[in-house]
């Protein structure tokens, strides 16, 4: 991390302004992401969302409702207090949890 960022707030990444990550290492990590897709789509796999809303469905929740639908093996854990509906279809394949996620956290810490 650089040091000019130590101390600083940290804000969410969302698509608002110029403050958007989308930069070289988004890129490579993005690479990398579809790598490890690829590689895993005849295993189980588990796609856990958490608070992603409609600001750029695109990236995220769009894709991981796609993956679901198409692969039987993907299952979709969605946690959002405002937008944890899924769709239809993949319905038998998905946990929606609206529940506060700090609340959630700490439950599985306790364990």
């Amino acid at each position: 991390m650089d040091k000019e960022y130590i101390g600083e707030n940290m804000t969410v990444n969302l698509r608002c302004d110029d403050t958007f990550v989308e930069d070289d290492n988004w890129k490579n990590m993005n690479v990398k992401y579809d790598s490890f897709i690829k590689e895993n789509l005849t295993k189980n796999v588990v796609l856990l969302e958490f608070g992603v809303g409609y600001n750029t469905p695109g990236i995220i929740r769009f894709p991981f409702e796609q993956m679901t639908f198409i692969y039987d093996n993907f299952k979709l854990i969605r946690f959002n207090n405002k937008y944890a509906n899924v769709p239809d279809d993949i319905k038998s394949k998905c946990i929606s949890i609206t529940d506060n996620i700090n609340k959630i956290i700490d439950k599985l810490d306790k364990m």
